[in-house]
C-alpha cells in the first residue's frame, strides 16, 4: 500500500486532468504485457487493429516493452488542464537524454532491458520524436473519430465526481474513486498496488486525477518529488457504459453549418496551422482560414502566432460544444 499524505495546500491544488496520450497508451495496452485495462480496450483494439497505421509501431513497441508499465518521462507533466495531444507530444519531445536515460533505467540493464526501451534510450532525439509521430498517426487514424464521445464520458464522470465533492467534501470524492484508494481522516490516501509500500509526501503540489475510459481494473499511480503525482482511475459506474448516439441528426452542423462544423472537428484533439487544416479538410488554405476567423470570432477557438506560422486550438466553448454535439453515426 502506498500513502500519499496530503496537506492544506495539496487538497486546493488538487484536480481534474483529461489526457489524451493517456487514453492512446491505456488503449493501446495489450491484456498479454498489462493487466490494468479491460474489456473496453480490448474491444477498441480489435475494432481499430486494421487501421493501425505502420508509423505507429514504434509508439506500440514501447507502450508494451514491460509488464511494468511505461517509462515516468511518457506522462505527460503540463500545467493546462484542458490538454490537447500535440501539447503532451511536445512535452515529450523536450525530455532530455538524460532523463530518458533515467527513465529507462528501472525496466532492466543490458541484455535485460526490453529492446524497445534500449533503443529508445540509443536514439535520442529520434527516438522520441518517432514515438511522437507514431502517436500522433495512430490517434489520428483510430483514437479520433472516438475522442469526443469519450471526452463527453470523461466529462460526466469529473461532473459527478465533482458533486460529490461539492456536497460531501473532497476527502469523500477522493473515497470514490476505486476500492484500492481509500480516504483516512488523517489526511491520507491509501492506494493499494500490488505489492508495492511506502508513503509519500505531495508536498504542496496536489494530485492529479485522471480518468480513464480505458482503465476498468484497478489504479495507477506516479509520484515523484520532481513532477506532478497523478492517480488515473476508472469511470464510475453511472458512466461505465460506452457514451450513447441517441439521434442521427448532427446538432454541430445545425447550429454551425456543415462546413463550419468540419472545421472545429478538425480541429480538436490536436491544433494545427492553417496550412495543415487546409490539408485534413482537403480544402485550399483561403478557404481553412476564412472558416477559422469565423469561429475565432465566435469565441470557438483561439489562434497564436509561432514564428511565421498560426496556430489554432480550441478553447473551452469549443470543447464544450463539441462535447454536447457529438458527430452522428453513420447510415447504412
Amino acid at each position: 500500500m502506498i500513502a500519499l499524505k496530503f496537506g492544506v495546500a495539496d487538497l486546493a491544488k488538487t484536480r481534474f486532468v483529461i489526457s489524451p496520450l493517456d487514453h492512446l497508451m491505456a488503449g493501446s495496452a495489450r491484456q498479454g504485457v498489462h493487466q490494468g485495462s479491460g474489456s473496453r480496450s480490448e474491444r477498441w483494439w480489435r475494432d481499430i487493429r486494421r487501421h493501425v497505421p505502420d508509423r505507429a509501431r514504434r509508439f506500440l513497441e514501447v507502450v508494451n516493452a514491460s509488464p511494468i508499465g511505461v517509462p515516468d518521462f511518457m506522462v505527460a507533466d503540463l500545467d493546462a488542464v484542458r490538454r490537447q495531444l500535440d501539447d503532451e507530444l511536445d512535452a515529450l519531445l523536450a525530455v532530455p537524454q538524460q532523463v530518458v536515460e533515467e527513465g529507462v533505467a528501472p525496466f532492466g540493464s543490458g541484455t535485460g532491458l526490453p529492446t524497445a526501451l534500449a533503443r529508445l534510450r540509443d536514439d535520442g532525439t529520434r527516438g522520441l520524436r518517432e514515438v511522437s509521430d507514431g502517436a500522433w498517426a495512430l490517434f489520428r487514424s483510430c483514437l479520433a473519430p472516438d475522442w469526443p464521445e469519450i471526452r463527453r464520458a470523461l466529462e460526466a464522470d469529473i461532473a459527478v465526481r465533482s458533486r460529490t465533492a461539492a456536497r460531501s467534501g473532497i476527502g469523500a470524492m477522493l473515497d470514490s474513486l476505486h476500492p484500492n484508494a481509500v480516504w483516512r481522516d488523517e489526511g491520507v490516501l491509501e492506494c493499494t498496488l500490488g505489492e508495492l509500500e511506502g508513503s509519500f509526501e505531495l508536498g504542496g503540489r496536489g494530485l492529479e486525477l485522471r480518468p480513464n475510459y480505458f482503465v476498468q481494473q484497478s489504479i495507477g499511480l506516479l509520484a515523484g518529488p520532481d513532477r506532478q503525482s497523478l492517480l488515473l482511475h476508472p469511470l464510475g459506474a453511472p458512466a461505465a457504459e460506452p457514451p450513447a448516439r441517441p439521434s442521427t441528426a448532427d446538432g454541430l452542423a445545425a447550429v454551425l453549418g456543415p462546413a463550419r462544423a468540419r472545421v472545429l472537428r478538425a480541429i480538436a484533439g490536436s491544433g494545427c496551422s492553417t496550412t495543415e487544416l487546409a490539408q485534413r479538410l482537403g480544402v485550399t488554405p483561403p478557404s481553412a482560414s476564412a472558416h477559422a476567423a469565423a469561429l475565432r470570432a465566435a469565441g470557438l477557438i483561439g489562434t497564436s502566432r509561432q514564428g511565421k506560422q498560426v496556430r489554432h486550438t480550441l478553447t473551452d466553448v469549443g470543447h464544450d460544444l463539441l462535447l454536447d454535439n457529438p458527430r452522428p453515426p453513420a447510415t447504412a
